[in-house]
């Protein structure tokens, strides 16, 4: 009997995500692992590479961003012929990629997920102010979900946050004043477990979960987001607009915790989480 390791998924051929993203050569975060998680959800993934990064397990060396007419031609040509029925954007590198894609993101009828990636896992930054500043003028308003962490949540609202779950609260309403129509908080480990605030219309409620020992998260937040997008793509544009989100976010918050309790330990640093796990869960 097939153990759940070598259970097969099926790509359903209506399913398709694109992601906006930056390229890790390892495979453990960017558009690597945003395609694996699209791959083990049963949607079918393409990709628009915004920047290049040199690294591994154990620390980034180089970043290179691509140019904002490469990135736009990239996009252009993927959505004028197979369009998706959910985006997600990772890393967009320079204030101008990111305003260029928002502009693009203008005529695009499907849920977008915003993953303001803006610090690698190993601490190196990939964006400036001005880039920040983009994601506040031109992007957030136009995304169904966005999904910072604490660290990026503070950079967007140009302030600390408190460790107090009213904190916790107020900075997800301020996010959600920015523009987004739904905001997921990671807010990281908080009384023993490890806590997100989730934002809807008129609904705030907490993900709590299990909070495992372990360094090896390197593309947590790439694939949560990615499953997110993944779970919307497979789900019917004819449902429930904010229930077919919470829906896609409360698996995507479990997928992730469950693969990172299984990290593999690849590489001789903070290592990727496992890809296979991230379906698990229907």
């Amino acid at each position: 009997m097939a153990n759940e390791d070598d259970r097969r998924v099926t790509i359903s051929p209506q399913a398709i995500a694109l992601t906006i993203a930056g390229s890790d050569p390892t495979g453990g975060a960017g558009l690597q692992a945003d395609l694996k998680a699209f791959q083990q959800n049963g949607v079918y993934g393409m990709s628009v590479v915004t920047l290049i990064t040199v690294q591994n397990t154990l620390g980034v060396g180089r970043v290179e961003m691509l140019s904002p007419d490469l990135v736009c031609e990239q996009y252009d040509a993927v959505v004028s012929d197979i369009p998706p029925r959910a985006i997600k954007t990772g890393a967009l590198g320079t204030g101008a990629i990111i305003a260029e894609i928002a502009d693009r993101l203008d005529g695009c009828d499907c849920p977008i997920v915003v993953d303001p990636v803006m610090v690698s896992k190993h601490g190196a930054p990939l964006v400036d102010d001005a880039a920040v500043m983009a994601y506040r003028d031109t992007l957030l308003h136009r995304a169904t979900l966005i999904t910072p962490n604490r660290f990026e949540a503070e950079r967007l609202l140009d302030r600390k946050i408190g460790g107090e779950l009213d904190d916790l609260f107020d900075a997800t309403k301020e996010l959600q004043e920015l523009g987004p129509e739904m905001v997921l908080l990671k807010a990281g480990e908080f009384d023993g477990s490890q806590l997100h605030v989730f934002l809807s219309s008129d609904t705030i409620v907490t993900l709590t979960l299990e909070r495992h020992p372990t360094d090896q998260t390197q593309g947590a937040g790439c694939s949560l987001a990615a499953t997110i997008a993944a779970r919307i793509a497979l789900s019917s544009p004819e449902e429930e607009h904010e229930p077919r989100i919470r829906a896609a976010v409360d698996f995507g918050v479990a997928a992730v915790n469950h693969a990172i309790r299984f990290a593999p330990n690849y590489g001789n640093g903070r290592g990727p989480i496992e890809s296979r796990m991230l379906h698990i869960g229907d």
